[in-house]
């Protein structure tokens, strides 16, 4: 909640304080490198700590972090504190699938992982029409704190939310990660397929999404309510579309429902690039992002399946890892592509890029996957 409101609302903060497309995607990028450098000392946290001191650790940064970037508003602050930002929140990405993992059991994992990512985009939900409304609300009823402007106290009270986290995560009893080597994990067979597979993916991920709602604003010219309705429409799609990702893949098959999800995607994109209307926008937007969310229950429970339980957490880390840096990539690039080409060919390129991940996940067809075929053995059992 207190995220999806912070992240919602920021972009478009730092575009009233003079930032642009460009500059936005250095930040992005920046958070990115932030996650590309986290990720492995994550995993050996985790192994070290235990992943609950580790998720404690992530909720103190974020907050200390996030809270300051809401105040310190010049070009090098934000890079700095956005670097630091990618840190806790790899941290957060390398924690969550093993700490998944080790609470449910091969048969409850599939829809465990739906459960977390269609909670966490319903509470984003929320987060989508507060972050639209509350700015608005908040500069007729300011004058106890007139020194901020209505969009920093938004943005400040959301790191308070942030905090709200900390109780129940002390209350989680897990054991320490016993991950041998991250080394281990990202040199498997099965890593050495996946993971240029889903870098490609990171591509696509990381190249729009970071800059829909300064597209809404910008490219249709939507309003800020009308955006966070958008938003929030979006987020609840995406909590019906991840609950019933697990009979898509049960009818289609994990493979095969990953590569048409992004096939899907992939056509909205280019449909989103020739769209010129708020309302036919949203409606595009909110049909890629479904398509988008769909697949990724199946992604996490495709490499926790295809590894060890011993390599869990450094193929965690090393997913992490291998996606900080498609983004980092996507970021910068998409920042600049927008800026200079406009929106309608950078969405073009990206859906073509959004093809080509689609192909490489279908090639995995042609590789035997060890955990898959024992898992379609143990269900003809």
């Amino acid at each position: 909640m207190g995220l999806s409101i912070y992240f919602f609302l920021f972009n478009l903060f730092l575009i009233g304080h003079g930032y642009t497309e460009k500059t936005l995607g250095l930040l992005t990028s920046a958070m990115a490198v932030g996650n590309l450098v986290g990720a492995i000392p994550a995993g050996r946290l985790a192994q070290r700590l235990g992943l609950r001191q580790v998720l404690l650790a992530c909720f103190l940064l974020a907050i200390v972090v996030f809270s300051a970037r809401s105040m310190l508003l010049g070009l090098a602050s934000q890079i700095s504190l956005a670097f630091i930002a990618g840190i806790a929140l790899a941290a957060w990405a390398v924690c969550i699938p093993p700490t998944v993992a080790q609470l449910t059991d091969e048969q409850q994992r599939p829809l465990a992982f739906s459960l977390v990512f269609s909670l966490g985009i319903g509470v984003s939900a929320a987060g989508g029409l507060l972050g639209g409304r509350l700015p608005g609300w908040l500069a007729n009823h300011n004058a106890l704190f007139h020194f901020l402007e209505p969009d920093q106290l938004v943005l400040l009270l959301s790191c308070c939310i942030v905090g709200v986290g900390i109780w129940p995560t002390a209350k989680l009893r897990l054991a320490r990660s016993d991950s041998p080597s991250v080394a281990t994990a990202f040199f498997s067979p099965f890593m050495l397929r996946y993971l240029p597979a889903i870098a490609v993916w990171s591509l696509v991920t990381g190249s729009f999404s970071p800059f829909a709602n300064v597209y809404f604003r910008r490219h249709l010219h939507m309003t800020l309510p009308q955006i966070g309705d958008a938003f929030s429409v979006s987020q609840i799609s995406q909590v019906g579309a991840v609950l019933t990702a697990p009979l898509i893949f049960k009818r289609f098959g994990l493979l095969a429902g990953i590569v048409y999800t992004q096939i899907v995607g992939a056509f909205l994109l280019f449909t989103l690039s020739a769209i010129s209307s708020p309302l036919a926008g949203a409606v595009v937007y909110i049909g890629f992002t479904t398509f988008q969310w769909m697949n990724e229950p199946g992604l996490y429970s495709l490499l926790m399946n295809n590894v060890s339980p011993e390599e869990r957490g450094g193929a965690a880390a090393s997913n992490t890892f291998i996606i900080a840096i498609s983004q980092a990539v996507a970021a910068a690039i998409a920042g600049e592509a927008f800026s200079h080409f406009g929106y309608p060919l950078a969405l073009r390129g990206i859906g073509l890029l959004a093809l080509l991940a689609a192909a490489l996940f279908w090639a995995l067809r042609n590789h035997p996957l060890p955990g898959v075929l024992h898992a379609f053995e143990m269900e003809e059992e």
